[in-house]
């Protein structure tokens, strides 16, 4: 069973995160400040942290930072009302799985955290790629979003954002511009000048070497 570290300030937002991992089958413990999360992770093992960007005594930057030194296997989703893509992408570089934007469905919340427990398992099972694919391109396609992306990419010419997008049946475009930004920045993906997608050859590279090692 899967153990969430929730903190958020908001009684009523933190009582509903916690029935929403509850309701998966998580093991849960919420708090309602930074530095509480930080007393709970020295002495206990999570596999996520789901915490707002914005909190009391230790902002969200700052606490994954703190994470991510004191635990730095452990996952953590950012929760916030700002988000833009260059924050989001910031706070990935920071060590961050993952955002999610409020207002927010319960769904989303359900899904992002399934896929930052994949990402667990996929970062898991890449041990055997080391030297042959660098860790940020592992970090980069532990997302399945960003591994069936550029999975779609594989074999295909030139793509539009919105065949991408059908394709993967995201409805938020910020969502997926954001994740499309992380495959560029690990050279995966480009764009050419009319801003069509395309797979670089080192995402054809590493596409191959995913399949002799058999990573799904």
């Amino acid at each position: 069973m899967a153990r969430i570290l929730i903190a958020e300030d908001d009684v009523g937002l933190r009582k509903g995160l916690e029935e929403m991992m509850k309701e998966e089958n998580y093991e849960v413990v919420a708090v309602d400040d930074g530095r509480k999360v930080l007393d709970e992770i020295k002495n206990k093992d999570f596999d996520v942290l789901l915490t707002d960007l914005v909190m009391p005594e230790l902002g969200g930057m700052e606490l994954l930072t703190e994470v991510k030194r004191i635990r730095p296997e452990m996952k953590v989703i950012i929760i916030t009302a700002f988000a833009t893509i260059d924050s989001a992408v910031e706070a990935i570089k920071k060590g961050a799985s993952d955002y999610i934007e409020k207002p927010f469905k319960i769904n989303e919340v359900q899904n992002t955290v399934r896929k930052v427990l994949e990402e667990s398992k996929f970062e898991k099972e890449s041990k055997n790629l080391v030297g042959k694919i660098s860790d940020e391109v592992i970090k980069a396609l532990s997302n399945p979003i960003r591994r069936k992306t550029v999975e779609y990419l594989y074999g295909r010419d030139k793509v539009r954002f919105r065949e991408i997008r059908d394709y993967l049946k995201i409805e938020d475009p910020a969502k997926l511009s954001f994740h499309l930004k992380i495959l560029k920045n690990a050279a995966l993906v480009e764009q050419d000048q009319d801003r069509k997608y395309m797979i670089t050859q080192q995402g054809k590279k590493t596409i191959e070497v995913l399949g002799e090692v058999e990573i799904k």
